[in-house]
């Protein structure tokens, strides 16, 4: 898998700060306003920087914290690469944060997503996966994540 990702500041606080407080956005979309209000919120004054594109590994998320000294990593990824960088956030000094979203619409039509986004568009955002479906999420809260556990039983 080749790796192909990008790095750009996305959005820093007005509020004049002797420190602001630096915030690594991984994933392919941009964050909601909803979300950096209460990054604000809970933070102060923030820096928030986008990695995006193809990460092949958790490693590569780590790298780019450390340069860009973040203490805070927010990541859209898969769950054993989510898992992995809490591992490796103890060891290099940041916080994960998760994103919590819930689920708002399923649905088909393009435009019936569009509509639902529209009502709130300050807390609102859509997928659309392969087989057509498009579900329309809501920001409610961010979350610190704390410890991925995968627990099973016999079939």
């Amino acid at each position: 898998m080749s790796s192909t990702y990008t790095v750009a500041r996305v959005y820093e606080s007005v509020k004049p700060s002797r420190s602001k407080t630096v915030v690594l956005w991984v994933s392919r979309h941009m964050p909601l306003p909803a979300q950096i209000m209460e990054l604000e919120r809970k933070l102060n004054s923030i820096v928030v920087y986008q990695l995006k594109g193809t990460v092949p590994n958790a490693e590569v998320v780590v790298e780019v914290a450390k340069q860009l000294n973040a203490s805070i990593v927010i990541p859209v990824l898969p769950l054993s690469m989510i898992a992995r960088l809490a591992e490796l956030s103890r060891q290099n000094g940041f916080t994960v944060v998760i994103a919590r979203m819930s689920s708002i619409a399923t649905t088909k039509s393009a435009e019936e997503a569009v509509r639902l986004v529209q009502e709130a568009p300050e807390r609102r955002t859509m997928a659309t996966y392969a087989d057509g479906t498009i579900r329309v999420f809501e920001f409610e809260r961010f979350e610190k994540l704390v410890e991925v556990k995968l627990v099973t039983e016999p079939l």
